[in-house]
């Protein structure tokens, strides 16, 4: 039948659709299967053909239309023809827009979000179901609850597990609508609650404030559940069928492996095979034998765990989507590195890696680039540590380098490009900005309702795919010479520290004429331990006291610079300006504190720190040295906001409930004196206190200032930095909070920005990112420096260090060593116990330093004429009653 078919519709496939081809047409699609995969393989590209031209006949009805275009879908996905499924979803949009079935549309929708998904565009594959869900009609309740765990297993796939968890939770508590009568309604229980929960749980067993004890028991007790509900489901076609009992064994030998019980997870895999030939859908094949590697893997059956991995690399096409390629090669080379069979594991970290970059470029300066669940980066740093194994030290830094900061720099290029934008573009951006800000000021309320959380989450989604969608910016980040940067450090006369902590560990010290390589006894755990030994400034969950905070031990700062700094010491001329590129934790470590020498661990006043030697600045990737942005040409000197008075204000008690349930705030009465100080020392400032200084008023500095000074109270948020802020006054139409979501969609052109408050540098540390406190938003909008505090500061020391800090700005040092003398000039003056870091080596200037034009302010000296007209005013006057009192005495004598 199929090979007639053919031969009758080839000779007239080349013609126009007359009346008798369209019948031709017309008997050929109807024999079409309607579920393209059971279609031989063969018929596929013809099947595509003659539908399209099918629609192009006379006389078809919009219902006959829509189905044909629903049913080409379904061949071109087939054909692996994804580019051009979301096309026809296009254009299928567009012509029936005015004619819109609520029902095609959900499945036109749903058809984007697949596609999507499998193309690895995870964002757009969330705003396509979001959508879809908004045409379902209100009586299709299995098929809502379907749709809500497909967002769940998107957002699980981008490691947003907290939303993924709410939408399973969503899709739980809708279930129990789904009509009795419904048939397939224990269906959507096993797939879509039971599995989609067990398959988050065992991805994120700590979500929902469980322990990972207590996460792998429920997903236990989950996956139990769905194999007691699958002998009760009833009228499911086969091929569904098929598919749950598969997706159930291998979520149950994932849970099995992941509980170290390898034997009972091959037991379970040895069951699919079998099943997964009757379906016929080769991506379960391949899942299978990763699974089945991984098992292996845990067993500690290396050889065979290896066979399993390239047989399941042999049929890597048939995988659903790259995530999972990217995956299977990761693991393999993992694999190999465990081995210490160095050029496998190398071979496999590299082709790991381009499926990497393309799905960051995908999310790139959206929330889930940076999310701190989110380890995306396990092949560049896989592949660093082969190549450090191997003494490819060039090689390892420049891949090292490749990883860094890949999200912040994206947001640098995209500010930078948005103001080459036509206006009207840049008023659409302006718009969306305005409106993600103000949603996400809703999401910031952690007692709102779960439905419309996620009505809110949705919205979101879209606002962050329209702004990544405006502007087309590079997949990747080109590879930085180590030339180029060897060039710029001797033009600023300065050496690199760069640093890497993972189970191999090591400094890099790159000067402009070599690079060196130490290696170091340190693995996160341990400096983990160390930091905690410092103060408890670095352990907040241990700090009862801001005064027991205050006391450093400056043996463990001494033990952490004799590691981390000390083996590249004599390589480094004294006075040197040290660029110093931190990996996890460092990030938090006060390099300028480091101890050189000590008489005892709380001596402060015996002690010598890195700070009196060098001057620091910290970078999250040394390619930002090569940084293009150009110089501000703003007119003001610097512009200073900062806000004292907190009482009594109902329009702030009102927001900040909302926010952290944290009211009231403390009165700043130091903050006055502060700006007065800061803007005495140069001749063009202008400052805003209180209700003046306004979320307006700090957007119309960021583009008139070279330097901004902000003094305000800096509130954390306890589970996401997105929401770190600083309370400024409100204005009309703005709440006067200045989150940091906001900070990273405000350009800004300032060549410093001064965050005085405390705090304003905490945050996690984000994979690749760095610490994602304040000073990471105001470097990602642009900003060339920022100068931040990692702890509680001390007003008055704070105070007496910008001030400083200032006056060796205005007489022209550079940046990073005006913040040196002016730690310099405090210990100088400093009693025995404020010589503790705790009081000077808060505040760390990050970015790449430079001399600022600005303006000093100068007394105008007097004229010399004045001054000469005033001394001989006071001459004469001295004479005159010299004479006066002369001629009385002689005046009195007379008359005697």
């Amino acid at each position: 039948m199929w090979l007639l078919a053919l031969i009758f519709w080839l000779p007239v496939s080349v013609e126009s659709p007359s009346e008798n081809l369209c019948d031709s047409l017309r008997q050929f699609v109807a024999q079409l299967p309607q579920d393209a995969r059971v279609a031989p393989e063969e018929v596929l590209p013809h099947a595509v053909q003659s539908l399209r031209r099918y629609r192009q006949c006379p006389g078809l009805t919009i219902s006959e239309l829509m189905h044909l275009y629903r049913r080409e879908l379904s061949y071109l996905h087939a054909l692996h023809r994804y580019a051009e499924v979301l096309a026809l979803v296009d254009t299928f949009l567009t012509r029936f827009a005015r004619q819109p079935d609520s029902l095609m549309f959900y499945q036109m929708y749903r058809w984007r979000g697949y596609e999507y998904y499998i193309l690895g565009d995870l964002p757009a594959a969330a705003v396509a179901y979001s959508q879809a869900l908004r045409y379902l009609p209100s009586n299709e309740i299995r098929a809502r609850v379907s749709r809500l765990a497909d967002l769940g297993a998107i957002y699980t796939r981008m490691r947003d597990y907290e939303t993924a968890y709410q939408y399973y939770n969503q899709a739980q508590q809708l279930w129990d609508r789904i009509p009795a009568s419904d048939s397939l309604r224990m269906w959507a229980l096993v797939n879509d609650v039971f599995l989609g929960f067990a398959s988050l749980l065992v991805s994120y067993p700590t979500i929902g404030g469980r322990s990972r004890e207590a996460g792998l028991a429920e997903a236990a007790r989950l996956i139990a559940e769905a194999k007691q509900a699958l002998p009760q489901v009833s009228g499911l076609p086969s091929r569904l069928y098929l598919r749950q009992q598969l997706q159930l064994g291998l979520t149950e030998a994932n849970l099995a492996y992941t509980l170290r019980r390898p034997e009972r997870a091959l037991q379970i895999l040895d069951t699919l095979p079998s099943l997964a030939r009757q379906l016929a859908e080769p991506h379960w094949h391949f899942e299978i034998l990763y699974h089945r590697a991984m098992a292996l893997w845990h067993a500690r059956r290396l050889r065979q765990a290896e066979q399993a991995f390239r047989e399941a690399l042999s049929h890597a096409d048939e995988a659903l989507h790259d995530d999972a390629r990217r995956r299977t090669l990761t693991r393999l080379a993992q694999l190999y590195e465990e081995q210490h069979r160095l050029s496998e594991a190398e071979h496999f970290f590299r082709a790991a890696i381009p499926y990497t970059e393309t799905y960051l470029s995908r999310l790139q300066t959206t929330q889930w680039a940076i999310l701190s669940t989110a380890n995306w980066y396990e092949p560049y740093r896989g592949l660093t540590r082969v190549l450090l194994h191997q003494a490819r030290y060039a090689e390892a830094l420049q891949w090292l380098e490749r990883s860094r900061a890949q999200n912040l720099q994206a947001f640098r290029t995209y500010h930078a490009w948005t103001r080459q934008m036509p206006l009207a573009k840049q008023r659409l951006r302006d718009s969306l900005v305005y409106a993600l800000n103000q949603l996400r000021a809703r999401l910031s309320d952690s007692s709102l309702p779960a439905q419309e959380m996620l009505a809110l989450k949705s919205h979101e989604a879209t606002l962050e795919l329209r702004l990544r969608n405006l502007l087309t910016l590079p997949l990747l980040h080109p590879e930085t010479p180590l030339a180029r940067l060897q060039q710029r450090l001797a033009q600023v006369q300065a050496v690199a520290l760069i640093y890497f902590i993972d189970t191999i560990s090591g400094l890099f010290l790159l000067t402009p004429d070599t690079l060196r390589f130490f290696p170091l006894a340190l693995t996160p755990d341990s400096l983990e331990h160390l930091l905690q030994r410092v103060s408890p400034v670095f352990a907040p969950q241990r700090m009862r006291s801001v005064r027991a905070a205050r006391y450093f031990n400056l043996r463990v700062l001494h033990q952490l610079f004799q590691q981390l700094v000390a083996p590249a010491l004599p390589h480094i001329p004294p006075e040197t300006p040290l660029f110093i590129i931190p990996d996890g934790l460092l990030f938090q470590l006060p390099f300028a504190a480091l101890v050189l020498d000590l008489n005892g661990p709380y001596e402060y006043d015996q002690a010598t720190y890195l700070t009196e030697r060098h001057p620091i600045s910290i970078l999250p990737a040394l390619r930002l040295l090569l940084d293009s942005t150009k110089a501000s040409t703003a007119q003001i000197d610097i512009s200073s906001l900062g806000r004292s008075r907190f009482s009594n204000d109902p329009r702030l008690q009102a927001a900040l409930p909302v926010v952290f349930r944290r009211q009231p705030l403390p009165d700043l009465p130091g903050v006055h004196e502060e700006l007065e100080r800061v803007t005495q020392h140069f001749a063009r400032t202008q400052r805003w206190e209180n209700q003046w200084a306004t979320e307006p008023r700090f957007r119309q500095a960021a583009q008139q200032s070279r330097v901004l000074h902000l003094a305000s109270h800096v509130l954390l948020h306890p589970t996401s930095s997105a929401y770190h802020a600083i309370v400024l006054s409100p204005a009309p139409g703005d709440d006067g909070i200045l989150f940091l979501h906001e900070l990273l969609w405000s350009p800004l052109s300032a060549e410093l920005v001064v965050l005085s408050g405390c705090n304003t540098a905490a945050g996690e540390v984000l994979p690749g990112e760095g610490l994602e406190g304040l000073q990471y938003a105001i470097l990602a909008a642009g900003a060339r420096g920022v100068v931040a505090t990692r702890w509680l500061v001390e007003d008055r020391s704070m105070a007496t260090l910008m001030d400083r800090f200032y006056a060796h700005l205005a007489a022209g040092l550079p940046l990073d060593r005006a913040l040196q003398q002016a730690r310099l000039d405090f210990l100088a003056a400093a009693s025995d116990e404020q010589r503790s870091p705790f009081y000077w080596a808060a505040p760390a200037f990050f970015g790449v330093p430079r001399v600022l034009p600005l303006t000093p302010r100068t007394r105008p000296p007097l004229p010399w004429a004045w001054i000469l007209l005033l001394l001989l005013g006071v001459g004469m006057g001295v004479l005159f009653w010299w004479y006066r009192q002369r001629r009385r005495t002689y005046g009195s004598s007379l008359a005697v």
